[in-house]
């Protein structure tokens, strides 16, 4: 695994540790392991949500555009800490499969969608997880993306959409490929120039879950691809209050 990916976001989110603590039930704690070491997956989770609740009280409480919008900006970043520190670490070495769809870190398998939806879900976004991860990637970008933050490319480099990416900025996208769904992880690595890592459950070379440079990952070289960024004002707006996101398109049975 790279370094990149378990370096920790900004120490900002420690200014707002009385808001962001506490404990709480999720959806899958009769599935997931206790890790001996420290916090379960699960533990993670409800903390996640806890986080997500006060969060949302917070910013329902708001009697500025100000606050409000320190709110989102904290908001973006607890979620996208969760995502990819947290929740995306523990898929690591997951197998996949084309029929893959396993809840649970590290056992069974995992198709690519299935990983890309739920992660999503773990995060505390209300998607459909079976019916979104059954969508051409396309759809699932256009779920969770306004369709004027959405970029597409047509017979372009992976090195072209890798530098697009680099320069909307640091974040966490959705790379929609011909036969392949996935996140883009736009992060500073202290070479002052915003690294791209492929986080994925794929087919190729080392299969399975994983994070992987995309310039250089086989699974990026499509004739179609599709970005977009997921922690947009509208979709974090909508993880914060709970709000469902219908799923785009039918699903691929």
């Amino acid at each position: 695994m790279v370094d990149i990916v378990r370096r920790r976001w900004s120490p900002a989110l420690l200014v707002l540790a009385p808001l962001l603590m506490g404990a709480g039930a999720g959806d899958v704690s009769s599935l997931v392991d206790t890790d001996v070491e420290g916090p379960s997956y699960q533990e993670r989770l409800d903390d996640l949500q806890v986080r997500r609740r006060r969060l949302a009280r917070a910013y329902q409480e708001a009697i500025s555009d100000s606050q409000r919008s320190a709110l989102l900006a904290a908001s973006r970043r607890a979620v996208l800490y969760a995502i990819v520190d947290e929740i995306v670490p523990a898929w690591y070495g997951t197998s996949w499969d084309y029929s893959g769809t396993s809840q649970i870190p590290g056992r069974g398998a995992i198709a690519c969608g299935y990983l890309v939806s739920t992660v999503l879900e773990h995060a505390g976004f209300r998607v459909e997880r079976v019916a979104l991860a059954q969508q051409a990637a396309e759809h699932i970008i256009l779920t969770m993306v306004p369709p004027d933050r959405v970029h597409r490319f047509r017979e372009r480099s992976r090195e072209e959409v890798v530098a697009d990416v680099q320069e909307q900025g640091e974040g966490l996208y959705i790379v929609g490929l011909d036969y392949h769904v996935g996140f883009l992880l736009v992060r500073d690595d202290g070479s002052g120039s915003p690294a791209v890592q492929m986080c994925h459950s794929s087919w190729l070379g080392s299969s399975g879950a994983l994070c992987e440079p995309a310039a250089t990952s086989p699974a990026m070289i499509s004739s179609y691809t599709v970005t977009g960024p997921v922690l947009t004002e509208p979709t974090v707006v909508a993880w914060l209050e709970g709000r469902s996101l219908p799923t785009v398109g039918e699903a691929h049975l």
